[in-house]
């Protein structure tokens, strides 16, 4: 009864009603996900990373991060042929190879790249090692940043899974940019690094500015 009292306010009350990865323009989840921009990620905010042990979802290296939520990979267990795919979950694979393809210019822009979804850390590692992925996925199985930042969730099956979207933060866990809903994945990541990357060139600055004053 409580965990379906539960999905009942995830898909009614915090969501728009539809058991789907994606959201549309003026949903109630979409509305909440922009609503961020300003507001800061909590810190610290670790959590189980493919890269071994924890990591902070922002970046302490790097100007800028990009953080990508996504509902889950297909691997290592793909869902039954039989099984139709919840829309806007197809691409989950695709968006991660995007975004691996593009590392490099994320990289040489001063951008880190987070990947985060439900999927528990054993899961998660075997799709980065098989994917070769040069960034972290972080696993928010415990659902610690989809609570701190109120992010919009949909159930599939017994599993609760992130929707899709983009968020761009700078080294101070500002938040400057969300994205969403992600539809058109080149696109999106195309964006996602002119933004990151116009973000870091502005803080970078700052920073030069600041030095020589």
């Amino acid at each position: 009864m409580l965990i379906g009292l539960q999905d009942w306010a995830d898909r009614f009350v915090l969501g728009d009603g539809t058991l789907t990865a994606e959201a549309a323009p003026g949903s109630a989840g979409s509305e909440r996900l922009h609503a961020l921009t300003g507001t800061s990620v909590p810190a610290p905010l670790f959590l189980p990373s493919t890269a071994g042990g924890e990591q902070d979802v922002v970046a302490g290296d790097a100007p800028v991060t990009v953080i990508f939520t996504y509902p889950a990979t297909g691997s290592p267990a793909p869902p039954p042929a039989d099984r139709s795919p919840f829309p806007g979950t197809a691409g989950c694979t695709l968006e991660n190879r995007l975004f691996r393809d593009s590392a490099a210019a994320f990289a040489e822009a001063g951008v880190a790249l987070r990947g985060v979804s439900t999927q528990r850390p054993d899961e998660q590692r075997a799709f980065a090692e098989a994917e070769d992925l040069p960034f972290p996925l972080l696993s928010d199985a415990d659902l610690t940043l989809c609570a701190a930042l109120r992010l919009p969730t949909f159930r599939a099956g017994q599993d609760l899974r992130l929707k899709r979207a983009i968020m761009i933060a700078d080294a101070g866990r500002t938040i400057h940019h969300v994205l969403h809903p992600v539809t058109d994945l080149p696109a999106a990541v195309d964006e996602a690094l002119r933004l990151g990357a116009r973000l870091a060139r502005e803080r970078q600055a700052g920073a030069g500015a600041r030095i020589r004053r």
